[in-house]
């Protein structure tokens, strides 16, 4: 098919040659296909989207307000493993390819070529694509999945028990068999926490365990695995600088020993897709088994608290942080206080129901960081910005996961 006049010279092939790549992003095994169109983070990207009927992958083109399938090429799983990144999952674990002569073109006007020798170094599906093909041939689809409970269900303070099942990604973080963090699943072999839940005195890797799917910290039905090592951010001070009172960069990895088993009680959290913005005002929740009170005890039974986003203006003015929220943080709570995370749920997620796609999904927005007090009036819970960190994570799992020997590392 010829080329848009201008563009580079990226051959789409025509069928029956050129098959549109299924890409099985399954993050793993929760739920059904979903429509999930991503918002992008400038005017000229090309929208990302999965059909929910047959698992295509398509771009929109805003220049001619048109759907287009991407055709099939070589590098068909980097290609898999960039949507689904680009979506917010973990990654792409399987691909196959879709005649699109047979499956028809399902409400799609023609193809977006592949630059293959671009996909080593993007981020985006939007840098790979060279070329659009007006004649016949094949797409690329995918099906990416996380955020999903597998059950139906309808001490934070100021929070309420939560119920088996309910929030499947959150971990307990446990020293020498002591409850000290929490933190979120996002695949089988990997846990986000916060930075600040590994300092010199806890840094002996083996001394670490991961506890996950039960609500009870005394549970016998949950799985507990070991770790192999911890990722935390280079950039977090204080452990540069032992008098440093700037909290950003406040995020880790933990990379488990034994990959975990999804059940009903344990499932991974959606990551935000790229440029997803988090709105002000919107009402997430954040868990843990932290103080059910400022100088109280923690709570043996996971606790969950609906609390909205505050926006950075205000959560900067002098009556609440006076500046010191900054760019990669957001607070949320209450003016008047009263519900919060607090000491104990360090680390822990701050998750919200996403409104970019046809199936509900649950994004991990935010790691619960820093605070003043707990639960205090214009004092409000403050939150590592998970979006923020997305080329982070999907680097330091690649360089960290293959052959991590028992360590921390910070890159």
């Amino acid at each position: 098919p010829p080329p848009v006049p201008g563009g580079p010279t990226v051959p789409c092939w025509s069928l029956p040659k050129v098959v549109a790549v299924v890409t099985g992003g399954f993050l793993l095994l929760a739920g059904i296909g979903a429509s999930v169109p991503l918002l992008s983070a400038a005017p000229s990207h090309p929208t990302v989207q999965v059909s929910s009927a047959d698992l295509r992958l398509t771009l929109y083109d805003e220049s001619e307000s048109k759907w287009r399938l991407l055709c099939s090429t070589s590098s068909n799983a980097l290609v898999a493993a960039l949507s689904c990144a680009e979506m917010g999952f973990v990654r792409s674990l399987w691909h196959s390819e879709l005649d699109v002569e047979r499956a028809g073109t399902n409400g799609t006007s023609g193809y977006f070529c592949v630059d293959e020798s671009r996909l080593p170094l993007a981020q985006r599906l939007s840098e790979v694509i060279s070329i659009w093909c007006v004649g016949r041939g094949g797409g690329l689809s995918s099906g990416c999945h996380c955020g999903r409970r597998k059950l139906s269900v309808d001490r934070i303070v100021g929070g309420q028990d939560a119920s088996l099942g309910k929030w499947p990604w959150q971990v307990s973080l446990r020293y020498d068999g002591t409850h000290l963090c929490g933190g979120s699943i996002i695949s089988s072999e990997w846990v986000v926490t916060a930075a600040h839940c590994f300092p010199e005195r806890n840094r002996v890797v083996s001394r670490w365990r991961v506890f996950s799917g039960a609500i009870s910290q005394v549970s016998s039905r949950g799985q507990q695995v070991g770790v192999t090592g911890v990722v935390y951010h280079a950039g977090y001070l204080p452990f540069l600088d032992p008098n440093s009172e700037e909290n950003g960069n406040d995020i880790a990895l933990v990379h488990l020993a034994t990959p975990l088993s999804f059940t009903e009680d344990v499932q991974p959290v959606c990551l935000p897709a790229l440029g997803q913005p988090l709105l002000d005002g919107k009402v997430c929740t954040v868990t843990g088994w932290g103080n059910t009170q400022y100088y109280g005890q923690q709570s043996g039974i996971l606790q969950e608290a609906s609390v909205p986003i505050i926006s950075t203006a205000l959560c900067n003015s002098p009556e609440y942080y006076g500046n010191q929220i900054r760019p990669r943080m957001f607070c949320a709570g209450y003016a008047e206080g009263g519900t919060d995370a607090c000491q104990g749920d360090s680390g822990g997620p701050f998750v919200c129901e996403d409104g970019i796609s046809r199936t509900p999904r649950w994004r991990l927005c935010g790691v619960i960081s820093w605070g003043t007090g707990c639960a205090l009036p214009k004092k409000p819970g403050v939150y590592t910005k998970v979006g923020a960190f997305h080329d982070w994570i999907h680097q330091a799992m690649k360089v960290c996961g293959a052959g991590m020997v028992p360590s921390v590392y910070s890159p």
